[in-house]
């Protein structure tokens, strides 16, 4: 097992892609703190975890706020004694429309949960890593940070300051036996990608299935993603075998991405 007694922290591990994440650590053998704002959500995954052996301590936690974050890791550390792996997965897509119409509120909403809520996340969790001198970080951006997509500057421009930061947190943690790396998924299948394709398609006067298929067009599989492969991707980034990795930029995109 990849993962065998490892203690990993998963940001908005609810639904969607941190629920994947959640699942797919504890099969790879560790132990689980569940964060978010639904609680209600997070029981249900910290089930599943359980029933596949593994403990799991679900913690309402908003990215918005330091002192829940702050709490949070509190928790991790009374409750497990130690947090091994930090899994930045949480985030909002932001507005959909022209950047003039954007309100300031909408734009710093977006940065305050992808970026300030991720250096926060880092903040509450490292010391212990670099006390212990081991840890892996692995922050899930998207592609839109290297590639444009119409109507959405906030949620591109967030991401792309999320590369900036694994880069330079890499150098920065490597001396105490840190990696950290992003994980850059493409169109991932759910809530959101229907909600992104729905506002293409109405900006651009044509049908839901036309935006969908067009977004498809850009990969060479001609598919979205699966939140399982960016799962898969992210337990190994946080494991062991990807000792040699970091300050790395990983794509699963089914190639609509390949920088």
């Amino acid at each position: 097992m990849l993962l065998d007694g490892a203690v990993a922290v998963v940001t908005g591990a609810g639904t969607g892609i941190g629920r994947e994440i959640s699942l797919r650590l504890a099969a790879d053998g560790a132990d689980v703190v569940l964060t978010g704002r639904s609680t209600e959500a997070m029981e249900e995954v910290a089930e599943l975890v359980r029933s596949a052996g593994r403990r799991a301590l679900p913690v309402a936690m908003d990215l918005r706020d330091p002192a829940s974050i702050e709490a949070a890791a509190r928790a991790a550390e009374a409750e497990f004694g130690r947090v091994d792996v930090l899994v930045n997965n949480s985030g909002v897509g932001g507005p959909s429309k022209p950047m003039w119409e954007i309100d300031l509120e909408e734009w710093e909403d977006t940065f305050r949960v992808n970026v300030t809520g991720t250096f926060l996340a880092c903040k509450a969790f490292l010391p212990g890593m670099v006390a212990r001198k081991s840890g892996s970080v692995v922050v899930v951006g998207s592609v839109t940070g290297k590639r444009p997509l119409v109507n959405r500057t906030p949620y591109a421009a967030s991401k792309t300051a999320l590369i900036g930061m694994v880069r330079t947190l890499a150098w920065e943690v490597g001396a105490y036996g840190i990696r950290v790396n992003l994980v850059s998924p493409g169109g991932v299948e759910g809530e959101r990608i229907n909600w992104v394709l729905e506002q293409q398609a109405a900006a651009r006067n044509i049908t839901v299935e036309q935006a969908r298929a067009d977004f498809a067009e850009g990969s060479p599989l001609k598919r979205l993603v699966d939140a399982g492969d960016v799962a898969d991707t992210v337990a190994y980034l946080a494991s062991s075998r990807a000792a040699a990795i970091t300050g790395d930029d990983i794509n699963v995109s089914a190639g609509l991405a390949m920088y």
